[in-house]
C-alpha cells in the first residue's frame, strides 16, 4: 500500500518504504536471522527489491523502513523495516509485522522506539482496539521481544503457516487491547528513557574500563 504516513521520535524515524531503500536493506539480511519469517529470504539486491515492490503493492500491508535521525532531525542510517497488516478501521484492529533489523541494532533502542511509534499511531490515530502481533513460534528473540513488550499471549495457532523452508510453521499469537495500551506505553517509555549503562575499553589496558552511562 502506498501511503505517506511518517512517524518519529527518540532518535529514530520510520518513513514509507520505497524501492530506493532495497539496496541497504539487502546488506542488512542473512539466512540465519530470517528464519522466523513468514516470506522466503530476498536474496541480493534483487531480491529485496522484489519484496519492497510486493510490499508497496499489497493493499493489506503498509511498509516503513526504520532509521535513525541526528539530534537536528536529519535522517540518517536505514536500520530496519517494519509494517502495520491487515488494518480494518470498521472493526478497530491492526497487526504489526514484517520486521527485522540490522543485527548491529539488536538489543538497543530500535525495537522499543519502533513498536512505540507504530502503536501509539494505531490507538491514538486510527482509535483501533487491538494491536495484534504473529510470531514464529521457532523465533526465541522475537517472543522474548513480545513479552518484555507486555502483550497478552493468546495462544498458539498449530500449523499456522508455511514457513520458507517448506514445513509448517506454528505461530503464538499476542495482542494488545486499546484499554491495556496506557500501561504498555508506560513500560516502552520506562525502557526508550532509562540510562544505559555501556562498556568502554580502555585502550592503554586492552580490557575493560568502568562502565559509562548512556541516555
Amino acid at each position: 500500500m502506498l501511503h505517506d504516513v511518517v512517524l518519529s521520535g527518540h532518535g529514530f524515524r520510520l518513513e514509507p518504504l520505497a524501492p530506493e531503500h532495497a539496496e541497504t536493506l539487502a546488506g542488512l539480511v542473512d539466512e540465519a536471522m530470517w528464519s522466523g519469517m513468514s516470506v522466503p529470504m530476498p536474496f541480493g539486491v534483487a531480491g529485496m527489491a522484489e519484496l519492497v515492490a510486493a510490499t508497496r503493492a499489497a493493499p493489506d500491508l503498509t511498509g516503513f523502513v526504520v532509521r535513525a535521525v541526528d539530534a537536528d532531525g536529519r535522517p540518517g542510517a536505514v536500520l530496519g523495516s517494519t509494517a502495520f497488516r491487515d488494518l480494518s478501521l470498521v472493526d478497530r484492529r491492526v497487526e504489526i509485522g514484517r520486521t527485522f533489523y540490522a543485527r548491529t541494532a539488536w538489543g538497543s533502542l530500535v525495537n522499543p522506539v519502533t513498536k512505540w511509534l507504530l502503536m501509539r499511531h494505531a490507538f491514538e490515530t486510527w482509535d483501533v482496539h487491538r494491536v495484534g502481533f504473529r510470531v514464529d513460534a521457532r523465533n526465541e528473540r522475537s517472543l522474548g521481544a513480545m513479552r518484555r513488550l507486555g502483550a497478552y499471549e493468546e495462544g498458539v495457532m498449530r500449523g499456522h503457516r508455511a514457513a520458507p523452508d517448506g514445513t509448517r510453521a506454528d505461530s503464538v499469537m499476542f495482542s494488545v487491547l486499546a484499554p491495556e495500551w496506557p500501561g504498555v506505553e508506560v513500560g516502552l517509555l520506562e525502557r526508550i528513557t532509562a540510562p544505559r549503562v555501556v562498556p568502554v575499553l580502555a585502550p592503554a589496558l586492552g580490557g575493560l574500563a568502568q562502565p559509562l552511562a548512556a541516555s
